[in-house]
């Protein structure tokens, strides 16, 4: 009886597959396949194949052509253990960076190398498509059950102010642009206190390896036309990896002098690894038979056995060595990165000793395989894991006994997770039978995180919508610590990103400026062509820009538009250079401010530091009043809010949510005013011009610091919304009366109208 005929492939299949391969080829595509290491070296039609590779002729129509049969490298599997297990250990006690992560770059590279130069030398099609599919198919199931249990955990055991930024992270997380994420929310990796940072922050490396997964194939696709001529790919590509890892390093370097904590998390500083990888995968089988190179299955002994295992054992060694020996936490990913990439080199060239106390025995042994077989999973939940368990504990680092405990809980969830969604997606014949199948896993796994994701925030602004709102009426007066918590204290957690006081229209028309200036807004508050009786323009840092909502009232009852110009972190000092990054800002305004001619101009004029009382008057305030005021410009200038060494809502928040009082807030979080500001306004000796524009100083921290103490939460309102910036509501509630106080008192500004009709 005849066989069955295999299915007939649409033109879709074909494009995304490939002719359909008639034996099953081992994957070894990245560094997480589980006991399916390969090395790169060609094997010989005599040379034993290895375990599971059973050759089978090509495809009817293609022509025979010599393959390059995938050999199993044990030790390289359990160097994926290593890895691993440096980087939990490291994560776990010492909070170091351990070059593991770095390790894994380099292992994706050099597997993913050593399968597409053998489909290009054995004249097999590349299916980058099917590539593709084939990786994410296997690697995002796993991957989206550990976001959705991270979900689960930051519900129940994380802070509301913790959950925008972990939804924002879970569904980047899905989509592998975790590391774009961190680098804008320019989050610092080596943050000492590892209990404060994401539970899914180490997506970030899966994320760098997911975009290398989608660019490398094309890299060799590059070489195709080569290969169908029946030329060498490796030469070329071997000059294209040095082009890119020359490039990328050079970049590395740069990057991580400037701005190491974004350097940390960017690709393009991490290229360079994965064509080391690259070149290491190019160059083995040539490096294998200089050295007469041998795998146990050929029955020979390999030459050098001595100086391999001596080869391997320094690899191994150079390994512990990053993070112990070497503090490189604030270097990576520089040129320092190459030391664990050289060690884990060794490993590769070492290859198998033939000795007995070579370290690819230690490799090769069973413990050492289960590490590398769930190596995936434990990179997965280990992180999560201790970031909930520190958050619980209050601990900044696991000590011997719970961080003994936590492992040996991520081993054993590791271990469900490999055998319950890993292993059985990957080894499923019917998800590899047809491309939608898997693009279907793929989907799936985007859409659960995505659905989940998008269904529990769409539940908080229902249950919003139901309640008070952040910036409603306060049941309580804002000048006293109450005793009792009250039904709820407002702004919640998850609302806090409201909290940041933007106005509703874009610069337009005549208030566009001429040029753009590198983050700095232009926002309004009337829409371009309404009438208005004046302009006020806010002009200087954060601090300036969160006194917008007190000064509204009495902005709107003058008919006056509003005008945000503010850039984060730069005070308006003319003629000071504060620092590279507001080179040119105090410039830009000046420049913007004789165009549209404005009325009244808001500034802060102190500045606090958040471990002291010392406040002063920056350098260069005295000429921004005098350049102001000069113009017949009114300046409101604004006093400075305590600042504060350690976040101020989020220390309010734990005392909250655990029961606690306002007035135990307090005693956790707050401070006295002496403690915090100095005793007199620093401003009171700045002047105008003569016959210039008015000077009205608005110190409110008598509103902020009612009776001499700086509390977080007065009335049901929290007070700050980070370590320096006040919550919009407070600001609404608490000092918008006062500040209308002051500036329509006798030191406030002339009113527009007045000026208008002659007043002085």
């Amino acid at each position: 009886m005849s066989p069955p005929l295999a299915p007939r492939a649409t033109a879709l299949e074909d494009w995304l597959q490939g002719p359909i391969e008639a034996h099953v080829e081992q994957e070894a595509q990245d560094a997480w396949s589980t006991g399916e290491s390969v090395s790169g070296r060609e094997e010989t039609p005599d040379r034993a194949a290895a375990p599971g590779d059973d050759p089978a002729p090509a495809p009817a129509g293609l022509p025979e052509r010599p393959r390059a049969r995938p050999a199993f490298r044990a030790e390289l599997h359990g160097l994926r253990a290593v890895a691993l297990g440096l980087v939990a250990v490291y994560h776990i006690w010492l909070g170091r960076v351990s070059g593991g992560v770095d390790v894994f770059l380099f292992l994706s590279a050099f597997f993913l190398t050593g399968t597409f130069v053998r489909r290009l030398e054995s004249g097999r099609p590349l299916g980058v498509p099917r590539y593709w599919l084939h990786t994410f198919k296997r690697l995002l199931p796993p991957a989206a059950v550990t976001i959705l249990l991270v979900l689960l955990g930051t519900g129940l055991l994380l802070p509301a102010s913790a959950w925008p930024s972990i939804m924002q992270q879970a569904v980047a997380s899905a989509a592998y642009v975790e590391n774009l994420v961190l680098v804008q929310l320019q989050v610092d990796y080596q943050a000492r206190d590892a209990g404060a940072a994401s539970p899914l922050q180490h997506f970030w490396s899966l994320s760098v390896q997911g975009q290398a997964f989608v660019l490398w194939p094309l890299l060799f696709a590059l070489a195709l036309p080569l290969a169908r001529r029946g030329r060498g790919v490796r030469r070329p590509l071997t000059v294209l990896m040095l082009v890119i890892g020359a490039a990328s390093l050079a970049w590395s370097v740069h990057s991580t002098a400037i701005q190491q904590p974004v350097a940390y998390f960017d690709t393009l500083a991490r290229l360079w690894e994965f064509a080391a990888g690259s070149l290491l995968a190019l160059a083995l089988p040539a490096i294998d038979r200089l050295t007469g190179a041998a795998r146990p299955e050929d029955g020979t002994a390999p030459r050098l056995r001595s100086l391999r295992a001596l080869s391997g054992w320094a690899g191994i060694a150079g390994l512990l060595a990053v993070g112990i020996v070497l503090d490189v936490s604030s270097q990576f990913p520089g040129w320092i990165a190459v030391v664990p990439l050289i060690a884990a080199g060794a490993v590769v060239v070492a290859g198998h000793s033939g000795t007995r106390w070579g370290a690819d025995r230690l490799l090769s042994t069973r413990p050492a395989a289960f590490v590398g077989d769930i190596s995936y999973a434990l990179y997965l939940v280990h992180w999560p894991m201790l970031v909930l368990w520190l958050h619980v504990s209050g601990h900044q680092r696991a000590g011997l006994l719970d961080g003994l405990v936590l492992l040996t809980a991520a081993v054993l969830l590791a271990w469900g997770l490999t055998k319950l969604v890993d292993a059985p997606i990957r080894r499923s014949a019917w998800l590899e039978a047809r491309p939608w199948r898997a693009l279907a896993a793929v989907g799936l796994s985007v859409a659960l995180v995505a659905g989940t994701t998008g269904t529990w925030w769409g539940l908080l602004q229902h249950e919003a919508s139901a309640e008070p709102a952040a910036t409603a009426a306060p049941a309580e007066p804002t000048d006293a610590v109450l005793t009792e918590a009250p039904a709820q204290i407002l702004p919640q957690g998850w609302e806090l990103g409201s909290q940041w006081p933007n106005l509703p229209e874009s610069c337009a028309g005549d208030l566009a400026p001429s040029t753009t200036f590198r983050h700095v807004p232009c926002q309004q508050l009337l829409p371009d062509g309404t009438a208005h009786a004046g302009l006020l323009v806010v002009v200087g840092s954060s601090h300036a820009r969160q006194y917008i909502p007190a000064i509204l009232p009495w902005a709107q009852e003058h008919d006056l538009q509003v005008v945000n110009l503010h850039m984060d972190s730069c005070d308006f000092v003319p003629g000071t250079e504060e620092s590279r990054y507001c080179s040119g800002y105090d410039d830009y305004v000046l420049s913007y401010l004789d165009a549209v001619q404005p009325d009244v101009v808001l500034t802060t004029s102190t500045r606090t530091v958040p471990d002291s009382a010392e406040e002063t008057t920056p350098e260069g305030m005295a000429t921004a009043v005098q350049e102001l005021t000069s113009r017949g410009i009114d300046v409101i200038s604004a006093r400075d809010t305590p600042r504060w060494t350690e976040d101020e809502y989020a220390c309010a928040e734990a005392v909250i949510g655990a029961d606690g009082t306002p007035v135990e807030a307090d005693a956790a979080c707050g401070a006295d005013a002496s403690a915090k500001l100095a005793p007199e306004n620093p401003a009171a000796g700045l002047t105008p011009a003569e016959g210039g524009g008015s000077l009205t100083l608005l110190d409110l921290s008598a509103q902020i610091c009612p009776e001499g103490r700086c509390s977080p939460v007065l009335g049901d309102t929290y007070v700050y919304m980070d370590d320096d910036h006040l919550t919009k509501r407070f600001t609404q509630l608490a000092l918008a009366p006062a500040a209308t106080a002051v500036l329509d008192g006798p030191t406030g500004p002339l009113s527009v109208r007045e000026r208008a009709e002659g007043g002085s």
